[in-house]
This record gives structure tokens, C-alpha cells and sequence, in this order.
């Protein structure tokens, strides 16, 4: 705290130069009015004369918050503002008053220059040590380096602290003006040198910040080359910049890219970032704001190649393409060049495309033009492939629990690679391993899948029927009969129901009589030969199970005898047979047809279901040997009386088929049926 002391002498021998009578009564301040700054004191002076010399002086401001005053005079600044200094003696007849206009202000306590803009450097930095004298003082050798050059004027931007300073105003000076001047808030350069520029408070000049100014003679144009046209994603190329004109004081630049995102650049090197086109912006740093463009390509070069398969199998003669992935994808060159490691096995082209000569194993290499570092290699097997595969048989057979081994057979049979991969169809059936063992899980039937693992895509099936074995058999009828040159069929049943070998031999006791033939189950037939019983035996494949069954042979074909028939109107017809035979009959069928009188050749429709002019009539009952039917049991399948009644049409009735003893079914041979017509 500065403070401004005057003695108390001075005012009492200004009091002695003033006479009272002569002058009259005063009371003054000396000055009227003053200014100081927040903090300081300021020792105030009374002029006092004639009735104002005698008493005491009583102090007081107007604004205590701005300024204070104590019993001696003494002024304190507190705050920014103004403030009235009241002075009052009390004399012997009257009071005198005096007044004093004190200005408090906020003095600078700090000056900088903003140099975002500006070429400004340490005093050590190689870029301007070399173009700077030595001066006596150490301090002034310290200052930052602000570069001017020849004949060029900048704007200096200071920022005064606080922001609310009474007085803002700076002032600028030069040390030399002949290296450079100054303005009001700019200099100029002058000629080439060093110089102190010095930036001051107006009001408190002792606050200030200097600089060394460079004047300097201006480069005028930048050329930048680099030490290769395009940089690597990753890699790095050198800078240099040539500054004209020759007699350029500083011929260093600043450097920096236009593309950050794409280009890196630092001290005169270049780093690719991403791969695209660059820009290199190189930036005289002696203040002249001289900058050149140069355009630098970023590429990606390829690091690594994949094929979409570790190994690749082609049939000889075939060709097939390889399938390489160049990465990173934005990679500039992607073309690759291809070779095999055995051309006598397989060849490949520019493209990739790779075509089997020969049975064997080679590698196919790609290798990447932009560089050759970076390859891969498959792994490439020929062959010569399945054409066909076909399974032995078109059914076979797996028993619940049980394994069977399917067989097949592979086309041709050098093929290379011969495995097949199997799959079932329905697996709750019947599953199968890789080696084609079936295996049955439960009753039913499923196809087995079969297909080439060489890639040939051959394919086969063949079904499976899973079941049980057999546990017995029996014949469907208890007897046949059948005639002389006969040929008739007739079935057993295998027990259980989902027994799969079905397979049987039959044979006769007699075949001068009968003879057997067939080998399953339900397509055994038998054939009359002459006259006589005899007895067919089958025996099952699996298992060895026996079930026989007795065959008569005789006129069966005129075991019946069809005499005479009957309708009404109405459609219920009747027949009278004659059993001929020495045993019951219990069935006996015909065939009805309908025709209309009118045209012959025209069908009248009798059957509601199927629409036709013909229905069977079937009589049952039990017709003993000798008996004849009459019109009782007789039933029309499927009738409908046509419009008008039967009476007006025509027709035939034939009996074609009766049943012995609710067991045989006796179909009698067309040449031997009889028919009526009406």
C-alpha cells in the first residue's frame, strides 16, 4: 500500500504565508480534487486562514464504502468509484467546510498479447536462436520471439487484467525503430534485426510484457516434396519444404495435415492413417503466413489373404474356382497372381480357376502383386469321382434291437473316394450308423439314405422294414376246392402282425394230384391236376413254422346249377340254384345287366354308385347238398330301380361265384358260368 504523507508543517506555514486580516477566512483543500488508486492512502492538505486557523478538524467521506478518512486526513481507497472528502472547523463565531472530489480507481494488474495468431517461439527454439544478437541483459535474451517481417504491419491484441481496470488503454514501444515501429495497437517491420517491444499499462506504465521482434525478410513461396508419392496405412514418408527467396531469413515451416483423418504429419514425416488422398500443408513460421499444398495418396496394402475352404476337392477334368479374400477390404490392390505346387495334378489360371489333371494332392498359392510378403495356400485334392451308387436289393429288413449290414455298390470302382454318408428317414424306426448298420427301433418301414462324400452328390435309398420275428402261422382257409387245370391262391397268415420275413416254401403231399408254388406268405398258388385230396404244407424262412392246408380236387365249376330267375316290377329279383356239391354253400353271387329294349346297345343305369347298368345279387344262407334256393335271401347291392320299373327293359343274369361252407370262395370259370337273359 502506497501511501502519499504531507506534513502538517506545510499547511501551518501555508497559514503563515496567508495573513487572516489580510486574506479573510479560509478553509480549502490543496489540491480540490485528487485520484488514487483501490488500496493506496493519500494524506490530504487543509489551507486554513484567518477565523479557520483556530480549532479542530473533523473528517468524513460521503461514500465509506468507496473511500475512508481518518481524524488526521489520511484518505484510504476501498473500492472502484467516487467519493466527496468533507474537511469542517469550528471557529469562534461561525463553521467552515471544505470539499475534496477523491476518484478511487481499479488499477491493471496484468498486460498478455494473445499469439494464438502470431509467430511466437522461445528464445531457444532452433528455429529463431540462430537469427537473434546477444544482448546485455540476460532478461531481454529470455523473452519470447515474436517474428516480423520486412514491411509488414500486424495488429497486437492485449488483454488487460481485470476485465473492469479503470484504464485499459495500452501503449507500445519500440527499442529501435529502425528495426521495427509502432502504432497504437500494431507494429511494422522496418529491416531486418531484433528489437524490444515493450506493451504497458497508460495508466501504470511498470505493468507491461515484452517481446523480442525478429524482423525478418519474408519467404515468399514454399514448394514441398516427398521422399515417396503415396505413404502406407501405417508406414511413414519424409517432408522437405524449399522457401524462396533465397535471402529468406528463416526458411523453416510448421507442419500440418489437411486431412487428419487420412494423414498424419509431424515434423516433416508423414504417416498414413486411413486410405484416401492426403493433403501436407507446410507453413513458413517466420510470420509471413506462406503456406504450400501438397497432395499425398494414402493406399492400404493387403495383409493378409483367406480362402472361403482350408482344402478343395476337384474331379479330373472338372474345373473349380478358389475362392481368396484379400483383407483389410479397402485394400488398394487387391489382384493376385496363382501357382501350383505340382502342375501334372491341377493348373491354375490368372483368375483362380483351378482344373484337375490327375488323381493326387497339390497346393494352389496366391500371392499378392502389391506385395509379396503376404500369401496363402490351399490345400487342392483330385479324384475321380462316384457316378453311381446303388444299394443290393430294393427292400431290407432290420428286427427290433438287431443290426443289419446294408450292402451297396459303388460306379466306378477306382473311384477315389468311395464313403457314403448315411441318414434315415424316420429314425423312431429304424436308425443307421456311418458304416450303413441299421438298426431296428420299432415296427414300420423308413427309407435309408445314402449319398457320395466326394461331392459327386450321388444319392441312393433304399427301404427298411423293421419288425419282429416270426412266432407262428396259420392258413386263412381250412380247405380248398378247386378243379381240374385250376390255378388258385391261397395265403397264410404270419404271426405277429409286424413279422417282416414273410418268406415261405410250400409243398404238396401229392402233385399228381395238386402241386404248390410260391415263396411268401400270400402268393402261394395252387394247381389242380387230377382228381383227389391232397394236403399243402408251407413252412416259414424264419423261424421253420408249419401250417398246411387240405386242397380237393373235382368239378367245382358245376358244383351249382343255375335253373331259372324272377322279377317284379319293382326290382327285386330272385334266382333258383342247386347245390351239386356234397357240402353246405352259404353264399352264392351274380351279375345283373340292364339294357333298354329300345336301343340294345344302351345301358340303363341300376348301380347308385357307380352309375353303371350292372350290380351284383348275393344270396345267403346255409344251401345243403340237393337244395335249391327260391325267392327268400336274395339282396341287390347298390340298386336303384330306373323310371318306369324293370318291366319295360332287358337284361342277362349270371352266376359267377358261390362260397363252401362259409370257408372256400369258389370263382367259377367263365367258360363253365351260365347266363339267362330276360
Amino acid at each position: 500500500m502506497k501511501r502519499f504523507l504531507v506534513p502538517l508543517l506545510i499547511a501551518a506555514l501555508v497559514c503563515l504565508c496567508f495573513p487572516a486580516a489580510a486574506e479573510g477566512d479560509t478553509l480549502a483543500f490543496d489540491p480540490a480534487a485528487s485520484q488514487i488508486s483501490e488500496g493506496e492512502t493519500l494524506q490530504t492538505v487543509l489551507v486554513r486562514e484567518g477565523g479557520a486557523a483556530d480549532g479542530e478538524v473533523a473528517y468524513t467521506s460521503s461514500d465509506t464504502r468507496t473511500a475512508v478518512v481518518d481524524a488526521n486526513g489520511v484518505v484510504t481507497a476501498l473500492k472502484k468509484g467516487r467519493a466527496v472528502i468533507t474537511a469542517t472547523v469550528k471557529g469562534a463565531a461561525k463553521t467552515y467546510k471544505a470539499q475534496m472530489k477523491i476518484t478511487v480507481v481499479r488499477p491493471v494488474a496484468s498486460i498478455s498479447v494473445k499469439t494464438g495468431k502470431l509467430s511466437v517461439y522461445d528464445a531457444a527454439d532452433e528455429k529463431v536462436a540462430p537469427y537473434l544478437s546477444a544482448r546485455e541483459n540476460a532478461d531481454e535474451n529470455a523473452l519470447p520471439v515474436l517474428i516480423l517481417p520486412v514491411r509488414k504491419k500486424i495488429q497486437l491484441a492485449a488483454t488487460v487484467e481485470p476485465k473492469d481496470a479503470t484504464n485499459r488503454n495500452v501503449t507500445l514501444t519500440s527499442s529501435d525503430p529502425a528495426v521495427f515501429s509502432t502504432a497504437r495497437n500494431s507494429i511494422a517491420g522496418t529491416a531486418p534485426g531484433d528489437a524490444i517491444l515493450t506493451v504497458a499499462s497508460e495508466s501504470n506504465p511498470e505493468v507491461n510484457t515484452r517481446f523480442r521482434v525478429l524482423v525478418v525478410q519474408p519467404v515468399t513461396k514454399l514448394t514441398v516434396e516427398a521422399s515417396a508419392s503415396s505413404v502406407a496405412v501405417g508406414g511413414q514418408v519424409t517432408l522437405t519444404a524449399t522457401a524462396s527467396p533465397d535471402n529468406a531469413t528463416v526458411k523453416t515451416v510448421a507442419w500440418s495435415s489437411g486431412t487428419e483423418k487420412i494423414l498424419k504429419v509431424e515434423d516433416g514425416v508423414a504417416t498414413g492413417i486411413k486410405r484416401g488422398n492426403g493433403r501436407v500443408i507446410a507453413t513458413a513460421t517466420d510470420g509471413s503466413n506462406v503456406r504450400a499444398n501438397y497432395s499425398l495418396k494414402v493406399v492400404q496394402l493387403p495383409e493378409s489373404i483367406s480362402f472361403s475352404v482350408e482344402e478343395l476337392t476337384i474331379d479330373i477334368g472338372r474345373t473349380k474356382a478358389a475362392k481368396a479374400t484379400v483383407q483389410p477390404r479397402d485394400t488398394d490392390n487387391k489382384k493376385l497372381t496363382w501357382s501350383s505346387s505340382d502342375e501334372s495334378i491341377a493348373t491354375v489360371d490368372k483368375n483362380g480357376r483351378i482344373k484337375g489333371l490327375a488323381v493326387g494332392e497339390c497346393t494352389i498359392t496366391a500371392t499378392c502383386d502389391a506385395d509379396a510378403n503376404v500369401s496363402a495356400a490351399l490345400t487342392v485334392h483330385v479324384q475321380k469321382p462316384v457316378k453311381k451308387i446303388a444299394f443290393d436289393g430294393k427292400i431290407a429288413y432290420a428286427y427290433l434291437g438287431e443290426t443289419t449290414q446294408l450292402s451297396w455298390t459303388v460306379e466306378p470302382a477306382d473311384a477315389t473316394n468311395q464313403k457314403l454318408a448315411f441318414k434315415s428317414a424316420r429314425e423312431s424306426i429304424v436308425t443307421v450308423d456311418e458304416n450303413g448298420v441299421v438298426t431296428g427301433v420299432s415296427s414300420g418301414k423308413a427309407y435309408v439314405n445314402a449319398v457320395t462324400t466326394d461331392g459327386s452328390n450321388r444319392k441312393a435309398r433304399i427301404m427298411v422294414h423293421a419288425g419282429r420275428h416270426v412266432s407262428g402261422v396259420h392258413m386263412l382257409r381250412r380247405c380248398a376246392y378247386i378243379d381240374p387245370g385250376e390255378t388258385a391262391t391261397a395265403g397264410a397268415v404270419i404271426e405277429p402282425k409286424d413279422a417282416i420275413n414273410h418268406n415261405m416254401t410250400w409243398s404238396s403231399s401229392d402233385d399228381g394230384v395238386v402241386s404248390a408254388s410260391g415263396n411268401t406268405n400270400h402268393k402261394m398258388k395252387i394247381h389242380g391236376n387230377s382228381h383227389g385230396e391232397a394236403t399243402i404244407t408251407g413252412v416259414t424262412e424264419d423261424g421253420g413254422f408249419e401250417t398246411s392246408i387240405r386242397v380237393r380236387v373235382g368239378d367245382y365249376d358245376h358244383g351249382i346249377t343255375f335253373r331259372d330267375f324272377g322279377f317284379n316290377n319293382s326290382g327285386h329279383f330272385w334266382l333258383k340254384v342247386k347245390n351239386n356239391t356234397d357240402m353246405p354253400i352259404t353264399e352264392i353271387k351274380a351279375e345283373l345287366e340292364v339294357f333298354d329294349p329300345a336301343n340294345p346297345g344302351d345301358g340303363i343305369t341300376i348301380n347308385k354308385k357307380t352309375g353303371s347298368n350292372k350290380i351284383d345279387m348275393v344270396w345267403t344262407g346255409r344251401l345243403m347238398p340237393g337244395e335249391t334256393t327260391g325267392k327268400e335271401n336274395w339282396k341287390m347291392i347298390n340298386f336303384i330301380c330306373p323310371n318306369g320299373g324293370m318291366k319295360p327293359t332287358s337284361g342277362t343274369v349270371t352266376v359267377y361265384c358261390y362260397q363252401i361252407d362259409n370257408d372256400w370262395v369258389k370263382t367259377i370259370r367263365k367258360a363253365h358260368r351260365k347266363t339267362m337273359s330276360y
